[in-house]
């Protein structure tokens, strides 16, 4: 679903302007209008007494069930009632709020919990609507197969779980049956009960999963009354000798994401000439048979997004002269845009999003005078796009053109016979100079980033743009102060980017209303504004202010903003302590204070931010020691706490804190003490750097319990797209960034510059797939593992100043990726090993320090003849054998007695040595007495 249309940044206009034929203005569902306004009626004790129950099994985080409180039930949020029995006829309890976020995040405002069986008391509700709510982990539940008067019920994209119950085919008067997107483990394995829905008008089952369903669009076909049906995604199999027969009322079809034999479009679709809105998307299908569509003529939307039809296809449908809309977005052929697009004079929404067009424009383009949304985004196409296409295009209201090789050639003093409300403009060439056509518009979108804009930003953009709810400029050279923007009234979203441009000054305030602000990258000053909380609730949920020279403390106005989930001040001049209340934003999932002058102690509040996947506190001056509540974090993913002053062991509770974490790094703090075995439970990590700092005794050989590093795989990132921000490491010798999207492509472990000792344990040799390897300045010492030719995907491996002896292993010519090594100032000896990637490394200052070493690119030659092999003798500084001293000390005793025996046969056969050697004896023995007696004396006298 990658491309569907209504996934791209246009889908919410899209949708708006083309939905399906309005559904629920259709029914009266039996009864007047009237009918459901409470009037003076008196609510239904039993009633009332059943949505008490209701109410008291929901989960209501929002409050939204207040007012169901007192006797009146019928004045009750989301219960309408009969004029004059009162009779609870409707219950509405859709949620209205948008859902901005991915589907797993939490959803405040979302009704959940279980469903109550008394709801079968409302024994006259005619409609229902639980839609857009949270029931995950519950069924829909059977017992609402005996509400038998229900007309409507809507249970959409509600997250009701497992097996949809046959019980709903009790529903005989049922005219709108909507189950779709409710959940991606919902399943209805046989479809047969659909058949007695005999009143049935409108069929949604979006995303449920029909794959045991086989006959399930044959039970389908059988519905007389038919008018919509929605099977998108459903996987069913749909065969192309299927009887239309009873599909002849249908106005209404989808039948995207699904599995047609050999992916062919079904010939009996043919026959649905009553066909207003036929939707095929993604299916991979190929040209159909010859004239299928033109036999559609009733056709006012055609979606065929996702397939895979050439140019001839694509002129067959300018046939089509009803469509008001048509989509061919991400087909994979490659194509132009044919000149009979401009026969659809009717089409009012074309989008070609992502098709792989190529060539020009054609001017007929602007034939198509009733158009309102053109998407041509995403595309190979080149030229112009001038006045000649966009001029006679009046009704026009959303224009897409990101990301094309398109150049917008259009005059400053032009006057468009539109008015836009989206524009998108992102990657194409539209500057240097900035578009003056501008100021005629009133827009609620604007994309104008990376653009080639290098100019001022003009006075009357600065009026225009205070009510936009959506402003993308970044990414430009674009000068001057920035921008001001108004509270805005009623609006649920607000985007605005200005990053990495030249802007200068201060920044007086911001509304709270901003849901994401992206001042990053730009050239601002003076202190951070605090936020401006007026009369709407504060609810921005991204604040991005890094890269700029803002000064003073950070701001404590900053906690007011309760649903911020990402706040990144990094890389400014900010000084003073962490507030304490940024304990209080429980939303926070990404927080960046890197590279600031902060300093104090790191409060302990931060360990109430339970939701936090991303900590950054690296490049400032925090000192002390961690905080113990920080074990709290379990949804850690990157702990980033470099180039501190923190003075702490390793807390055992760092492996114990989140199974999930990725990065962790304590490079340049003052950390001491061993490194914990517990750290080796962080089975996730990829990145572990603790270089520069004052740790002592053994690596710990669990290290291949690391199993990312034993893996080949990446770890997967699926609920962060944080990527303004980057993730120092070392690597080739040299301390590097990584952007965030790189993270998981990275396997690293630094621990440099400490005072560990001991071997390399073999569990490190274990980690097939690290990149680098970095243990250089410690006191390691023993022989370098055979095994190291195990680290198949190793880049970076620097093992420089320690205590290793020994030959280099062969292997180690075998890592044919190896791009930096440092063997320097250890005590290894022998040839150096040739061959492969090794070769190609030919600095010789990569084996200095090691006297014992020869060959290539040493200028050192081994001997001839001569290979090292494990057992020869290892040469010292000095270039003696390892094993030499041993010969020497096996040969002093035969040595001291041959001597000996020698000496006293000189005695005993030559008189005049015997004599001169008594009298040597004789001598020594009375100059040894003498000085005895003197001592003796001496200490005498002292005594007294």
């Amino acid at each position: 679903m990658e491309h569907h249309l209504l996934c791209t940044p246009s889908s919410l206009l899209l949708l708006f302007l083309f939905s399906s034929i309005p559904i629920t203005s259709q029914f009266t569902f039996g009864s007047s209008k009237q009918a459901y306004h409470h009037s003076n009626a008196t609510c239904i004790e039993s009633e009332r007494r059943a949505l008490l129950q209701l109410k008291h099994g929901l989960k209501d985080e929002s409050n939204r069930l207040s007012s169901w409180i007192g006797e009146g039930c019928c004045s009750w949020k989301g219960v309408s009632c009969h004029k004059i029995t009162g009779s609870v006829l409707k219950l509405d309890l859709r949620n209205t709020v948008p859902l901005y976020s991915d589907e797993d995040s939490h959803c405040t405002n979302c009704l959940g919990g279980q469903l109550s069986p008394f709801l079968v008391n409302l024994t006259n509700l005619r409609y229902l609507d639980l839609s857009v709510n949270n029931f995950s982990t519950f069924q829909v539940p059977t017992f609402l197969g005996l509400l038998e008067n229900l007309r409507y019920l809507n249970l959409s994209n509600a997250k009701f779980d497992g097996e949809i119950p046959h019980h709903l085919g009790n529903l005989s008067h049922l005219r709108y049956l909507d189950i779709g997107l409710s959940s991606s483990g919902s399943t209805i394995k046989d479809l047969e009960w659909v058949v007695r829905l005999s009143s049935l008008e409108v069929l949604v089952l979006s995303l449920v999963n029909l794959s045991a369903a086989q006959d399930g669009l044959r039970a389908i076909s059988m519905l007389p009354s038919l008018t919509t049906l929605d099977l998108f995604g459903c996987h069913l199999v749909i065969h192309p000798h299927l009887s239309p027969a009873n599909f002849t009322s249908l106005s209404s079809l989808d039948l995207g994401e699904n599995n047609f034999s050999n992916h062919m479009i079904p010939p009996w679709l043919g026959n649905l000439t009553g066909l207003l809105d036929l939707r095929l998307g993604d299916n991979n299908f190929s040209n159909p048979i010859h004239g299928l569509f033109e036999q559609m003529t009733s056709l006012l939307r055609l979606d065929l997004w996702g397939n895979r039809f050439d140019v001839s296809f694509f002129k067959s449908l300018c046939n089509l002269s009803n469509l008001t809309y048509l989509d061919l977005s991400s087909n994979d052929l490659q194509l132009s845009i044919p000149s009979e697009i401009g026969q659809l004079s009717r089409l009012a929404a074309l989008s070609l999003f992502g098709f792989n067009l190529y060539g020009f424009i054609p001017v007929s383009l602007g034939q198509l005078t009733k158009l309102q949304v053109l998407d041509i985004s995403y595309t190979s196409l080149t030229g112009v796009l001038s006045e000649d296409h966009l001029g006679k295009l009046g009704e026009l209201k959303s224009l897409f053109l990101s990301h094309s090789f398109l150049t917008l050639n259009l005059s400053s003093t032009w006057v468009p016979p539109f008015q836009l409300q989206q524009l998108e403009m992102a990657s194409i060439k539209v500057g240097p100079q900035f578009p003056g056509w501008l100021w005629t518009q009133k827009f609620e979108e604007l994309d104008m980033s990376n653009a080639g804009i290098s100019d001022a930003i003009p006075s009357w953009f600065r009026v225009l743009c205070y009510d936009i709810s959506s402003l993308d400029l970044s990414n430009n050279n674009l000068t001057g102060n920035p921008l001001e923007f108004k509270e805005l009234k009623n609006n649920n979203y607000r985007f605005v980017s200005l990053s990495s441009n030249k802007l200068e000054g201060s920044v007086k305030s911001f509304p709270s209303d901003i849901s994401s602000l992206d001042l990053s990258q730009n050239f601002l000053t003076g202190e951070i504004p605090p936020p401006y909380v007026g009369q709407m609730d504060a609810s921005t949920y991204f604040l991005k202010l890094s890269g700029n020279r803002f000064t003073g403390s950070i701001p404590e106005d900053l906690c007011k903003l309760k649903s911020l989930s990402e706040l990144d001040l990094s890389n400014n001049l900010l000084s003073g302590k962490v507030p304490l209340c940024f304990g209080g934003l429980r939303f926070l999932w990404v927080l960046n204070l890197a590279n600031n002058n902060l300093c104090g102690q790191i409060p302990s509040s931060l360990g109430n931010l339970g939701a936090l996947e991303i900590l950054h506190l690296n490049g400032n001056k925090f000192i002390g020691r961690l905080p113990s509540s920080m074990q709290h974090l379990s949804n850690l993913v990157i702990f980033d706490l470099g180039d501190n002053g923190v003075r702490d062991t390793i807390p055992a509770w760092i492996g114990e804190m989140s199974s999930n974490l990725m990065f962790l790094r304590f490079q340049s703090n003052n950390f001491y003490g061993g490194i914990s075995d517990k750290l080796c439970l962080l089975s996730n990590l990829q990145v572990l750097n603790l270089a520069h700092n004052n740790l002592t005794g053994y690596i710990p050989h669990c290290f291949n319990n690391f199993s990312m590093m034993v893996s080949s795989e990446h770890g997967s990132i699926l609920t962060i797209t944080y990527d303004t921000t980057n993730l120092q490491n070392y690597k080739g010798g040299n301390e590097l960034e990584y952007s965030f999207g790189n993270l998981v492509l990275i396997k690293s472990i630094s621990l440099s510059t400490n005072n560990l000792v001991g071997e390399i344990p073999d569990g490190i040799m274990d980690l097939a797939a690290l990149q680098t390897l970095n243990l250089s300045h410690n006191h390691l010492t023993g022989r370098i593992s055979e095994k190291i030719g195990n680290l198949k995907r190793l880049e970076t491996l620097d093992l420089s100043m320690n205590e290793f002896f020994g030959a280099i292993p062969d292997n180690l010519a075998t890592i044919n990726s190896l791009s930096f090594l440092n063997l320097s100032h250890n005590s290894l000896s022998g040839e150096i090993p040739s061959g492969n990637q090794l070769q190609t490394l030919t600095d010789p200052s990569i084996y200095e320090g090691n006297s014992g070493l020869c060959g290539k690119p040493l200028p050192k030659n081994c001997p001839e003849n001569k290979s090292p092999a494990e057992n020869d003798p290892i040469l010292d500084d000095k270039d003696h054998g390892e094993f030499d001293w041993s010969w020497f000390y096996a040969g002093i005793g035969p040595g001291f007695a041959l001597g000996i025996v020698g000496f006293l046969a000189i005695l005993l056969f030559k008189r005049s040595w015997r004599y001169a050697y008594f009298e040597f004896l004789e001598s020594a023995s009375d100059r040894i007495a003498a000085m005895i007696a003197l001592k003796t004396t001496r200490c005498a006298r002292n005594f007294h």
